[in-house]
């Protein structure tokens, strides 16, 4: 489901499914995950809680930078993907 992308504490999510959000689907994904929303296009959106950013984009994947561990970013993208 994740792995580790571009740097030390950044990971890769992608659903197992084809998947086509809006960008207000986007938002309510994170924001009931607990992330305030940063940014919005229509291409991505970019959520913030604590030290943590998820990229959140319109195709399902998620880019989620300064996760602790492998097993912080897995949580992370299972909340997202379980709303898709």
């Amino acid at each position: 489901m994740s792995s580790p992308c571009r740097g030390s504490n950044t990971f890769d999510a992608v659903p197992e499914g084809e998947v086509e959000l809006s960008p207000e689907k986007m938002c309510s994904i994170l924001q009931k995950s607990g992330f305030a929303i940063k940014m919005k296009s229509d291409i991505l959106v970019i959520g913030i809680k604590g030290e943590i950013e998820v990229a959140l984009y319109r195709r399902g994947k998620a880019i989620i930078k300064k996760a602790k561990e492998k097993a912080d970013a897995e949580k992370i993208a299972e909340s997202i993907f379980s709303q898709v």
